[in-house]
């Protein structure tokens, strides 16, 4: 490997981890801390067990950090080489800049290979220990969410009250349970003796069971003046409190925890049901964009670095720019795949597609860019030599 590739590779990793760690720390803060705190002092799950909750969910954060981090690493090396003139030293040599483009292109493409392992592996991995773990912590201590004589709305479409409870065995008195409309109105109440708060180990949704209660209904409807009530009395009744969540990271049979392989089988399972595969077709597709985003971030990184002479606090906000860019055109894929407005392949790598163009026609450029201004010195200084009137009539220069 030739002294001068060896260089910049070497200057690659120090600010790669350190923007790296600088990452991880802003995701935790901004996502994490603050669970973190509630199952340490609200769900009294104990320091360790909330620890491995903090874990757990790292892999999430993982494969956002180093990409961000490897754009803003070659932002700063790249534009080193630039301020420091080293890079128009090697072009005055006749060295093409070709060394300095395509062999951390090749590294970034590895890189991406093994961000797709972790996408495939640790991620779900991450999520799954994740579910156990807070299954575990809510069986044990299911009641300690639920406050005595507070109107509780953490879940979708339900309203909870319940005047005692009893610590020691988990167990709510006087349960009110209010189901909401699109609104926020409720339309039907249950109001129950008992209830106990668990969570099912097959989906990992939280149930309330209720006894000894009854249930009312206005029979008219939603828009309608107030018609009689249904009174239904019940000894037992379960209600799945997760019934309205949509599909996501923390459902357990969700696309983005379980392998590609299993995501791949569970959509052809889909197909031959004529069922919506939308969503799981933008996760499948995600697996690989997502880490491929480091190659498209350093087709752009690496002109960009050599273009400009890029201080740390341009290329932050260089990165800045360029990463929120990048989500929002996955954002619009993540909306947009579900709705049928845009294809999931389409949606998942056009933010890809779109800045390693723009790296490659400006790569184009700097590979040209002496040939541009040389020609352009050669013909001023032609015009200069022979000056308007030196041409004879009928005869052409040579």
């Amino acid at each position: 490997m030739p002294v001068l590739v060896r260089y910049y590779m070497k200057a690659v990793w120090p600010p790669f981890f350190l923007w790296f760690g600088i990452w991880m720390v802003i995701l935790n803060l901004l996502y994490s801390i603050r669970d973190f705190f509630d199952y340490v002092f609200v769900y009294q799950a104990g320091l360790v067990n909330s620890l491995r909750l903090l874990l757990y969910i790292q892999p999430s954060y993982l494969v956002l950090a180093i990409p961000i981090a490897f754009l803003k690493a070659l932002l700063i090396v790249y534009g080193r080489l630039s301020t420091d003139r080293e890079a128009m030293a090697l072009e005055s040599s006749g060295v093409s800049l070709s060394i300095l483009i395509w062999p951390m292109i090749g590294v970034s493409f590895v890189l991406s290979g093994i961000l797709v392992v972790v996408m495939d592996r640790t991620l779900p991995w991450g999520n799954t220990s994740y579910l156990r773990l807070q299954y575990q912590i809510v069986t044990e201590r299911s009641a300690i969410q639920v406050h005595e004589r507070v109107f509780i709305g953490d879940f979708d479409g339900y309203l909870l009250y319940a005047k005692e409870k009893d610590d020691k065995r988990d167990i709510l008195k006087g349960v009110t349970v209010e189901f909401l409309d699109k609104s926020s109105h409720p339309y039907r109440i249950i109001l129950a003796q008992t209830g106990t708060l668990r969570q099912d180990p097959e989906n990992y949704h939280v149930m309330l069971d209720l006894s000894d209660g009854i249930l009312q209904q206005d029979q008219a409807g939603p828009t309608e003046p107030r018609g009689e009530f249904l009174n239904m009395q019940f000894e037992d009744c379960t209600l799945d409190l997760n019934a309205h969540k949509k599909n996501g990271p923390m459902d357990f049979g969700d696309a983005r925890n379980i392998s590609i392989r299993a995501l791949a089988q569970k959509i052809q399972r889909e197909k031959a049901m004529k069922a919506d595969t939308r969503y799981d077709e933008l996760e499948f597709q995600k697996k690989f964009s997502i880490p491929f985003s480091m190659l498209a971030f350093a087709f752009i990184g690496i002109p960009l670095g050599l273009m400009f002479r890029i201080s740390y606090i341009t290329g932050f906000v260089l990165a800045l720019v360029l990463v929120v860019v990048y989500w929002l055109f996955i954002i619009y894929g993540q909306e947009g795949g579900p709705r049928g407005m845009i294809s999931p392949f389409l949606g998942m790598w056009l933010p890809n597609g779109a800045l390693a163009a723009v790296g490659l026609v400006l790569i184009r450029w700097l590979h040209h860019r002496l040939d541009f201004w040389s020609s352009l010195f050669r013909r001023k200084s032609r015009e200069a030599l022979e000056g308007p009137g030196s041409r004879l009539p009928g005869v052409s220069p040579p």
